[in-house]
């Protein structure tokens, strides 16, 4: 009696002969003339040195919609913390001013009155303290809503240009150094080329 193997069994047989996975192969739905050869596609290994791993214009839309992304794929982790803590303080702190803003507008309406008088068997209000959520309030406190926005978007935009000039600036091979001396400290910039 012939010995019949499925697919399956024969792969898993190959497996744990050979230690290596073995695919199956498919079919591919996309057309051979679309298919990026090869040797067109470039990995970090055959990337030169001078070669960013992003595109000038992909660093500053990953910066300008995240910032600190793309100074975190071009190795420049403490800039891009810088601009991932401001942003995160910027949100932190519009938050707090639409809480602010809208404590203001809910009892900018509001009076309390300073005593009561009892005439008769009626409870009359005499005078009203002075509120101090006024309408100038609830405009200053719309602006600092508008000032931490703006801090927000300029976060965005510098971020992105510090993200577009880092991968124009990636090849320029720059070290910096701070020297000590009695007078002070020395920074020195060495350029090799």
């Amino acid at each position: 009696m012939p010995l019949t193997l499925s697919r399956p069994l024969v792969a898993l047989t190959l497996m744990a002969l050979t230690g290596m996975p073995v695919h199956a192969q498919q079919r591919d739905s996309v057309p051979a003339a679309v298919r990026t050869p090869v040797a067109a596609r470039t990995s970090s290994a055959t990337r030169g040195r001078f070669t960013p791993p992003v595109t000038p214009k992909r660093a500053f839309i990953l910066s300008a919609l995240l910032p600190g992304v793309g100074q975190s794929r071009l190795d420049r982790g403490t800039s891009g913390a810088l601009f991932a803590s401001v942003e995160l303080a910027a949100v932190v702190m519009v938050r707090r001013s639409q809480l602010d803003l809208r404590e203001a507008r809910r009892y900018q309406v509001d009076t309390l009155p300073a005593q009561y008088v009892l005439s008769g068997s009626t409870l009359v209000k005499n005078g009203v303290f002075t509120n101090r959520y006024t309408a100038d309030l609830v405009r200053t406190r719309r602006l600092h809503v508008e000032d931490w926005l703006a801090v927000i978007g300029f976060n965005h935009l510098f971020a992105g240009a510090d993200a577009f000039v880092a991968a124009q600036l990636w090849d320029v091979p720059v070290q910096l150094t701070a020297v000590p001396r009695p007078s002070g400290a020395l920074f020195v910039a060495t350029v090799r080329f």
